[in-house]
């Protein structure tokens, strides 16, 4: 964005409507020396204003900041690209996250399996060794659906 292009594009179109410096300015609530700031380069108007200023101008946020008309379709594409980049990032973040998942459930099943183990070993009572064995059945499971989220993840990549 090239505060010299903007501010061209936005004088251009001031006078296209027919409107003066302190006309614009004062439909925008700002001084005729901001929007004579504008159109000279030497600074953009304020965030708070795009909309107000896109409005004003009948033009659209892009064209603004792009000082320059832009047709509707190649708009319309260059949003439909922005959005899909922008899936396929979360895509990809989901991705890994689930890889992740089933990565730390292994990491967490082979954890509780030796805690169990140790449970079970100096077997003090009948409790203990129920506890111990229903504990180590529960991590095999955890294990077996970590590894099979992981080998998903690592066979389904996300289509990019």
């Amino acid at each position: 964005m090239d505060a010299r292009t903007t501010g061209r594009f936005i004088a251009a179109k001031r006078k296209e409507r027919g409107v003066t410096q302190e006309q614009l300015a004062a439909e925008l609530g700002v001084s005729g020396k901001a929007v004579s700031k504008w159109e000279t380069g030497r600074c953009l108007p304020d965030c708070s204003l795009m909309e107000p200023l896109c409005e004003a101008l009948g033009v659209t946020f892009n064209e603004l900041l792009s000082g320059r008309p832009i047709e509707q379709e190649q708009e319309r594409r260059a949003s439909d690209d922005a959005l899909r980049r922008a899936l396929a990032t979360v895509e990809q973040v989901q991705h890994e996250k689930r890889l992740l998942i089933g990565i730390l459930v292994i990491v967490l099943g082979i954890a509780l399996i030796s805690i169990g183990k140790t449970l079970v070993e100096p077997t003090i009572s009948d409790v203990m060794d129920f506890f111990g064995g229903f504990m180590e059945g529960i991590s095999i499971v955890m294990v077996l659906v970590g590894v099979f989220v992981t080998i998903r993840e690592l066979t389904h990549p996300p289509a990019l």
